[in-house]
């Protein structure tokens, strides 16, 4: 049986906006869905504009916007979707685990950005 090789060259370890439409797309197959209350379809606005980040939708019934991170070990972090996408793979990947110094090594970051990711993910599995 063969193992499917990753590709790292894939955009969602290096571009936060196909991170985004990778992670969009794999919670919402459906389209956008409010994590407040359930609202889906054309209750969901993507806000445009200067001042708004990437990513944003409001929704039309409880009046609140989120992003696909809301209620994910991603929520209120300041670290870039590609980084997150690319460490998540690193971790995954690895036969015997990995320190977060190599996870620091691996993606380019500090080291307390490294153990942030590391331990973020850790929990996740749990």
């Amino acid at each position: 049986m063969s193992i499917p090789k990753v590709d790292l060259a894939n955009p969602i370890y290096h571009n936060n906006d196909a991170a985004r439409d990778y992670l969009e797309t794999l919670l919402w197959p459906d389209g956008p869905t409010c994590p407040g209350c359930n609202a889906k379809g054309n209750r969901i606005t993507k806000l445009k504009g200067k001042s708004t980040r990437p990513g944003v939708y409001k929704c039309k019934d409880c009046r609140k916007p989120f992003t696909v991170t809301i209620g994910t070990v991603m929520e209120r972090s300041k670290v870039a979707l590609c980084k997150w996408a690319l460490a998540a793979q690193l971790m995954a990947s690895s036969k015997k685990g990995m320190s977060a110094l190599q996870l620091q090594r691996m993606i380019g970051t500090n080291y307390e950005t490294a153990w942030f990711l590391f331990h973020r993910l850790r929990d996740a599995g749990h």
